[in-house]
């Protein structure tokens, strides 16, 4: 079938596709989302982030389950899949942003456990690899956002593993780096970040001017990121050949996900 990117569109409650290079633009690819934020692939399923559940669909866009996972108190905004677990981030839709959690469960769906990581504060787009969560958390009252880590089963948190002092938005995870969206107004402040995976050799400006980022995702030679509503952009690997009109017209384009990435 080949590799594709996907992409939320908040507003008009859709997932939108597309091939890598650009081409066969589908903005209503599934239909009948709730506010989706977030998106991940993996396998043979897609997922994404409904105002109150997670959604799962066949790769070809079949088979869509709305309702995938239920029974959420709270609002799912970043999701991250791998090899045995669905991972997602959860802002409290009444009660203080501090309630924010980490949810996780089994890629069946099973063993739902909304309270994976307690007490965070905002936290908007995660990540995993084999070994750690990845998560940001962007207070509203503060641009002093971080980047944080845990182990998978949710043990070792660090909400500081990076002190971003900015608004971290989409995670990513690839090779030997994090990336992330900065949400930094106005727009033209906007970056996407990176570091090492250890937490070192922080570049805040990796790459500047990326139009509001929200979700972030890897594959192969380049960067995918959401950006500035209506967009989906793409950049190298290297930072690099920033094209923030790789494809137009998403309807408040927020996650992103490309086949085969590490996000």
């Amino acid at each position: 079938m080949g590799a594709h990117v996907y992409w939320t569109n908040y507003n008009s409650g859709t997932i939108g596709r597309a091939h890598l290079d650009g081409s066969d633009v589908r903005q209503n690819f599934i239909t009948g989302a709730a506010s989706p934020t977030d998106v991940a692939v993996h396998g043979k399923h897609i997922y994404w982030a409904n105002l109150l559940t997670i959604g799962r669909a066949n790769l070809d866009g079949s088979g869509v389950d709305q309702n995938f996972i239920t029974g959420a108190n709270f609002r799912p905004q970043g999701l991250a899949v791998d090899g045995k677990h669905i991972y997602w981030t959860n802002l409290p839709i009444s009660g203080p942003p501090s309630d924010s959690t980490i949810g996780r469960a089994k890629l069946d769906g099973s063993g739902v456990n909304q309270n994976l990581i307690t007490g965070l504060n905002v936290p908007y787009g995660v990540a995993v690899d084999g070994k750690h969560i990845y998560w940001g958390e962007q207070p509203h009252t503060t641009s002093n956002g971080t980047i944080g880590r845990a182990h998978l089963d949710g043990s070792g948190v660090d909400r500081n593993f990076i002190t971003a002092e900015v608004s971290p938005g989409g995670i990513a995870v690839h090779g030997k780096h994090i990336y992330w969206g900065d949400l930094g107004l106005p727009v033209p402040n906007s970056t996407i970040g990176r570091a090492n995976l250890d937490g070192s050799d922080v570049n805040q400006n990796f790459i500047t001017e990326a139009g509001a980022p929200h979700g972030v995702a890897i594959h192969g030679e380049h960067i995918y990121w959401a950006a500035a509503g209506s967009l989906v952009a793409r950049a190298n690997i290297d930072g690099s050949g920033v094209n923030l009109n790789f494809i137009t017209g998403a309807s408040f384009s927020y996650g992103i996900a490309v086949d085969g990435s590490d996000c």
